[in-house]
């Protein structure tokens, strides 16, 4: 019996994933339940078991191939009479509709005369197709998918094609944005010269000796997020000096007793509790921008997102519910976090949530950066490596010190800089003073 196995339903709002790694070569066996591929969505990295027992007969996808939501993967070899479309075809769950099914696998044509050629708008259902992350973007520069001609695969739009339209603005009569804005009146000059669209870059040439390195898997998820938060959010960075000599040594006195119990303790938790006790006094930080709505969506929950160096790239697992956890049990969480998400073992749901960022290079994070915002989120805090000075005390001695700085990277569109000012004032007197930590309520 042959069976057809094609990508299934990941995820609210995932229509493709990007084949990261087989763990299965064809004909090889696989068993029920077993490791049979890794796909990469712009939400997380998901690891798929094999739903069958069998022989693989052929792999139709390749490391690096984007397989929509219903399409074809793998064919196994399993025991038993004809093989059934209904049994080879999951059923679709997504809520996000127009979610294609059944696909034609990669590099070959589909069976249907009448598919969108890359010369006009793809739909399905009447909905063009794009990934979550182009229509996102598509709402915040105000255009409408409909009237863009996908060059991708099987027509979609990509974000290529819309930096080639250009901003124009929607006509959805439903848009709250929209619904009472008066036509302008018919100018009666000539008309203005219209801006021509933005030409594609053009391809660089190589040279003897060099290297070309595809961006693929998390590296271009990076690229795409990195790229988009820049060109939404209006960036700025605040720096703050910490004096973090009682810190270090409370850590240190900690670290003896906690560190029986397998957990290590780093600074680390001790800046998570910091910034909890920030945010709870500043909660316009602790936000995310819905710029479909131009709406400040202020959370409740404070989930800390902790930017981590993995294999592939950076990773930014979430601290749930950061407020109401103790010190310990947040090193312990970063400790666990860290360690399954170098191997690839983190869900969808401890890499989405997150109100706020930390994101720290430990001993090698030098004297000052500008993070950049992990967008959709306003706020990000930079940490410093901390480094024995000489200081000027108040009784007018010279004394070492362990000092660090923290550097604040806010959204300038909704957060003024006395903003970040005031926040930073409340992380710095929580760490230079770390016993305040304890008296978070939990």
């Amino acid at each position: 019996m042959a069976y057809e196995f094609r990508l299934p339903d990941i995820g609210e709002g995932v229509a493709e994933g990007e084949v990261v790694k087989w763990f299965v070569a064809e004909g090889a066996t696989v068993a029920e339940d077993a490791p049979l591929v890794s796909v990469l969505t712009d939400k997380a990295n998901v690891e798929i078991p094999s739903p069958k027992s069998g022989r693989i007969v052929k792999l139709h996808a390749q490391v690096g191939d984007k397989v929509k939501v219903g399409g074809l993967l793998v064919t196994i070899e399993t025991a038993g009479g004809p093989a059934s479309a209904a049994s080879a075809t999951p059923p679709s769950h997504s809520s996000t509709p127009g979610t294609p099914v059944g696909a034609p696998a990669p590099g070959k044509a589909p069976a249907s005369p009448s598919a969108p050629s890359p010369s006009s708008p793809s739909t399905l259902a009447g909905r063009p197709l794009a990934t979550p992350a182009v229509r996102r973007l598509a709402a915040e520069r105000g255009i409408d998918l409909a009237s863009v001609r996908g060059s991708g695969p099987g027509g979609r739009v990509t974000e290529a094609d819309l930096s080639a339209v250009g901003s124009a603005p929607m006509s959805t009569p439903s848009s709250p944005a929209t619904s009472e804005v008066q036509a302008p009146a018919t100018p009666t000059g000539p008309a203005p010269p219209s801006t021509p669209p933005a030409a594609a870059p053009a391809a660089l040439a190589s040279a003897p000796g060099d290297e070309r390195l595809p961006l693929r898997g998390v590296r271009r998820v990076i690229a795409e997020h990195m790229a988009q938060s820049v060109h939404t959010a209006a960036h700025y960075t605040y720096v703050e000096e910490i004096d973090a000599s009682e810190l270090v040594r409370v850590r240190e006195r900690m670290a003896r007793h906690v560190e029986k119990n397998g957990v290590k303790l780093s600074f680390l938790p001790f800046i998570v509790k910091a910034v909890v006790a920030g945010l709870r006094s500043h909660p316009m930080l602790n936000a995310t921008m819905d710029d479909a709505r131009q709406e400040l969506v202020v959370r409740k929950a404070i989930n800390i997102g902790v930017a981590l160096a993995a294999p592939d790239g950076l990773m930014v697992p979430v601290l749930h519910g950061a407020d109401h956890k103790s010190l310990t049990h947040i090193a312990k969480e970063i400790q666990d976090l860290a360690e399954r998400g170098r191997a690839g073992k983190l869900t969808r749901a401890e890499l989405t949530g997150g109100t706020f960022t930390i994101t720290s290079l430990g001993a090698l994070g030098g004297v000052m950066a500008t993070p950049i915002l992990n967008y959709p989120e306003v706020g990000i805090l930079g940490v410093h490596k901390i480094v024995r000075r000489p200081v000027y005390r108040d009784d007018g001695t010279i004394g070492p010190a362990d000092l660090m700085n923290l550097s604040v990277s806010l959204d300038h569109r909704v957060l003024d800089g006395i903003l970040a000012a005031q926040f930073l004032s409340v992380v710095k007197a929580n760490l230079e003073d770390p016993h305040l930590l304890f008296a978070e309520l939990a």
